[in-house]
């Protein structure tokens, strides 16, 4: 027990530096700062939405029903998220041959991973359960004892069967993709796939809400049917039941325990196969292939095999290129169906004249929301990892490893975006000029974000990190990033169509490559002249 907690106590001591911020006056205080009042905002917005819930249900004595709603929602929103841990905190992680090798038992090292993860969803559920009992204080009836009760004890329950799924999934992604001569694309693939089904039945959800919000009263036995932990939460806070609570709390201890049991028979034979190197790659030497190259073609095709052996890199990254792409198909060929989701007030309450004779503009509208969302260089400086110090050694200028991250990343968004504005010229049959106008711009605004990603991870690097997860996900330059991309996104839309109507679609297109190429001088700017100075002095 005593090894146990030792391990417990070391793992956790080591991943849970996802929650902190590196501060340069190593104040312990301001490393929690800037999660602490994320989280609280979040859970703020949680408490506003779900405020406004219980106003509109109290009336009908229905506020019981929000409870099954929020657990339902967040269930998923834990499966989905869940479904990305399980590579970095269950599958292929980087201290497993060092936790072999000690004198452990190997159930006690899948134990101890397994509760690494249910830590992590359970502050991730507490996020959407607490702001939702805070909101239920005020607007429940008859509240009692119990509820509090039965709220403690869900909030620790609720996340075992949403890990229980994710497991599944990530067990079977996972033994799918070991298969694979090249493993990392096979994953890569079967999660864009999952994640391209969870976007299209969210897409559609809203039907299913509508239908609920119109029979509210059955709502409750409708989501036991689909998921027994909300309708139960929704009933024992109304009808406590002793009996049913204790059942529900045996029941998810013993599916976890059965879980990790069958997890065990197949995990570390799964493990081992995704770290099979195929012999025939490492060994076979060709000299017909060594060939010179320049210092920045050298750089450039590092990084790009960073980010194609990173499955998270790509999946985080790489997404919104794809939607992109898909997108640009289904508006081409169901662009009548789409019209009235952007004409209706529910909408962007655009008219229709206006968007049938500006399709150039909605190309672009496509583009800045693909270009802003989809921010990769925030996490290249912080994949270098312990390199960083022989990087800096190399016989290379800091400006050509800088902006060998940015020629880098253009290769991957700009084949991608010039793929789907190919597919929308030849649908709207858009005019020469304004096809030259669009290609210029599918540059100069991936540009923009490229620039903001590398100067924020220069800011906030995160050398240390455990896994490429830690990094690409839940790192502060990340999250800084992907903040400034989507206000950079809401005001270039906004812009777009304030002034669509008002001016030829040529000329808004002139104008935004005169705009978007000054922002894209005055980041490069500085980047060569205050970031530079940033990325001399990092070390580890």
């Amino acid at each position: 027990m005593k090894k146990i907690y030792s391990l417990i106590k070391a793992c956790m001591t080591n991943d849970m530096n996802i929650f902190k911020i590196r501060a340069k006056n190593n104040n312990k205080k301001n490393k929690f700062i800037l999660p602490l009042f994320i989280s609280l905002c979040f859970m703020f917005a949680i408490w506003s939405n779900t405020n406004l819930l219980f106003e509109k249900l109290s009336p009908m004595h229905l506020q019981h029903i929000v409870l099954s709603m929020v657990v339902f929602l967040t269930a998923i929103m834990t499966i989905i998220e869940g479904i990305y841990k399980t590579g970095t905190l269950i599958f292929n992680c980087k201290d497993d041959q060092l936790l072999l090798s000690l004198p452990i038992k190997k159930s006690t090292v899948l134990l101890v991973r397994i509760f690494k993860f249910y830590v992590f969803e359970l502050i991730f559920n507490s996020l959407f359960i607490i702001p939702l009992i805070i909101a239920y204080i005020r607007w429940g009836e008859n509240l009692q004892w119990t509820f509090f009760l039965t709220s403690f004890i869900m909030i620790f329950t609720l996340p075992i069967i949403p890990i229980i799924i994710s497991c599944i999934i990530g067990a079977i992604s996972s033994s799918l993709s070991s298969r694979f001569k090249y493993k990392n694309y096979a994953q890569v693939l079967l999660s864009m796939i999952l994640l391209i089904v969870i976007l299209y039945l969210s897409y559609n959800i809203d039907n299913a809400f509508d239908y609920l919000a119109k029979n509210a009263t059955s709502i409750n036995d409708l989501l036991i049917k689909l998921y027994y932990p909300a309708g139960l939460y929704a009933k024992l806070a109304t009808q406590f039941n002793i009996i049913e609570l204790l059942v529900y709390t045996l029941v998810n201890i013993i599916l976890l325990i059965v879980s990790i049991f069958i997890l065990s028979r197949f995990y570390f034979k799964i493990n081992s196969k995704l770290k099979i190197v195929s012999n025939k790659k490492n060994n076979i030497y060709n000299k017909n292939k060594i060939k010179s190259t320049t210092p920045t073609k050298a750089l450039i095709k590092k990084e790009l095999n960073v980010f194609f052996n990173t499955p998270v890199f790509i999946i985080n990254a790489g997404l919104g290129l794809v939607i992109f792409i898909l997108a640009s198909i289904i508006i081409s060929f169901k662009f009548d169906s789409i019209l009235p989701m952007l004409t209706n007030q529910e909408g962007l309450n655009i008219s229709k004249e206006m968007i049938i004779n500006n399709t150039s503009l909605l190309i672009l509208i496509l583009i800045c929301f693909t270009a802003f969302m989809s921010s990769i260089t925030n996490s290249v400086i912080s994949l270098e990892g312990k390199n960083i110090n022989t990087i800096k050694t190399l016989p290379i200028t800091t400006k050509t490893i800088l902006m060998s991250k940015i020629y880098s990343s253009l290769y991957i968004t700009t084949p991608a975006l010039l793929l789907g504005i190919i597919i929308l010229f030849i649908r709207f049959k858009v005019s020469i000029i304004d096809c030259i106008l669009l290609i210029t711009l599918s540059i100069l605004i991936p540009l923009i974000s490229h620039f903001i990603g590398l100067i924020v991870n220069l800011k906030y690097p995160k050398l240390d990190a455990e896994n490429d997860a830690e990094i690409v996900k839940q790192s502060t330059s990340s999250f800084v990033s992907v903040m400034i991309g989507m206000l950079l996104m809401i005001i270039s839309i906004g812009f777009i169509l304030s002034v669509a109507g008002t001016m030829s679609s040529t000329l808004i297109l002139f104008l935004s490559i005169v705009i978007f190429s000054i922002i894209d001088i005055l980041l490069y700017l500085y980047l060569v002249n205050k970031s530079i100075k940033d990325f001399d002095n990092l070390s580890i």
